[in-house]
């Protein structure tokens, strides 16, 4: 019973393992090289026995002018830069001048030359064979030392043609006279490197706006020298921000200058950054927002203490926490959305007038939203609207002028009515010194 469970839960687990996504990795594992240039290199003539040719601009070894004039070539190697993890080692020449198609013999160097007095008559001798190549048009030629690396400091080769039967000769760039880092006589090591790029900012919080400066940040890992930086909205290609040289300085940073609203809004944007030389190697930003804000809103007034007549003017105000770039302003009787002001800057405040034919109640809201993000909002209190003095002192049309607050000075109606009861009295007692 305890197996078939056993089973059960393996089976689950593995079907698991395909329906959950696992994220893929930010970095590859690619060949690296690193170049060492020969430290001596020379060539010595059978014509010219006790000739030195160290320090010249070119090497050349073969039958020289098809006459049975002999040149050997001499290079030195040392292990200084070799990497601790190097998987390949080959020699690089540029052989830039080929007389013609022969084969050309690379031997081990076991004894020490000095590079400006080696010369026919005190060369080290020949020893093991590294390989033998055909040399038939101009390039660099690269030969393969991996196997006599292990064990060693430096290394020392002789390249001269396999057979002194042959004519043919080649002239190649010596360290003196290399015209780019290519034609280099060269020890070139070959390593595993990983390769990593990390979008570092924007973040996923990040709220750009238009006509505003923002630091791309990133950092890397392994050799790369420049890269490519792209706008994504979601997964549709925007622009290339590197777009004036297709590439940047791998130094980390890049400053980008947002354009008007009206080329960028929305929350899905994303920086993606490739190494220029490698496509394989590349990573997304989080996903970020232009041009949209977010955050919090609370709505000061009106309050439940409010009270405002018709055909006057209020101020509604708010208070905003986050980057609010645009509000939404409903103002609602009851569930009845009456009055609306959409896509208005966020200052935390505006001016309401209100109408003169505006329904009174106790039942009045204002609602503000966020323009760019609808969930994000808040109500107001219950507030009251009443109805102002017409003019005749009927506040709420029913023609009653002694019913309403208008503007009646409390205690007007007895002053009047004292005012009446003394005019009387007076006419009395008038009539009473007459009579």
């Amino acid at each position: 019973m305890n197996c078939k469970k056993t089973i059960v839960l393996v089976c689950i687990l593995f079907i698991a393992a395909f329906l959950i996504e696992i994220p893929s990795t930010r970095a590859i594992i690619r060949d690296q090289t690193l170049s060492t240039i020969a430290e001596k290199d020379s060539y010595v003539e059978s014509d010219n026995p006790t000739s030195n040719n160290g320090g010249q601009d070119w090497l050349i070894f073969g039958n020289y002018a098809g006459v049975g004039w002999w040149r050997e070539a001499y290079l030195y190697f040392n292990f200084s830069d070799q990497p601790t993890d190097w998987t390949k080692a080959e020699i690089s020449i540029d052989m830039y001048s080929v007389s013609e198609t022969f084969n050309v013999t690379v031997s081990l160097i076991n004894d020490t030359w000095n590079e400006y007095t080696i010369n026919w008559l005190n060369k080290p001798t020949h020893r093991e064979v590294i390989t033998t190549f055909t040399v038939a048009e101009e390039k660099i030629y690269k030969i393969d030392i991996t196997e006599y690396i292990v064990g060693r400091e430096n290394i020392s080769i002789c390249l001269n043609a396999s057979n002194y039967l042959q004519n043919g000769y080649v002239q190649g760039s010596s360290r003196e006279g290399a015209y780019s880092s290519e034609d280099y006589p060269q020890l070139i090591w070959t390593y595993p490197e990983t390769a990593e790029i990390i979008v570092t900012s924007p973040k996923s919080n990040d709220i750009w706006q238009d006509y505003n400066s923002y630091d791309i940040k990133w950092t890397s890992n392994g050799s790369i020298e420049k890269v490519k930086i792209e706008l994504y909205k979601g997964t549709t290609f925007v622009e290339e921000i590197t777009f004036i040289y297709g590439y940047t300085d791998n130094d980390g940073e890049y400053e980008f200058y947002v354009l008007s609203s009206e080329n960028y809004k929305g929350t899905d944007y994303r920086i993606k950054i490739t190494d220029y030389y490698d496509s394989r190697v590349y990573n997304y930003s989080d996903y970020f927002s232009i041009n949209v804000g977010s955050g919090t809103i609370t709505v000061s007034s009106p309050s439940s203490s409010s009270s405002w007549k018709n055909g006057t003017a209020h101020y509604i105000t708010w208070t905003t926490t986050g980057i609010i770039i645009k509000v939404d302003i409903e103002i609602y009787k009851g569930t009845s959305l009456r009055y609306y002001l959409y896509d208005t800057s966020n200052t935390g405040s505006n001016l309401w007038s209100i109408d003169e034919d505006i329904e009174p109640g106790t039942d009045w809201r204002v609602k503000i939203s966020n323009s760019d993000d609808s969930s994000q909002y808040d109500w107001s209190d219950y507030f009251e609207i009443i109805q102002s003095d017409n003019g005749d002192g009927d506040t709420n049309g029913d023609g009653d002028t002694n019913g309403g607050d208008g503007d009646i000075i409390p205690g007007y109606n007895i002053i009047i009515i004292l005012g009446i009861a003394l005019g009387i009295s007076l006419f009395l007692t008038k009539k009473r010194i007459k009579y």
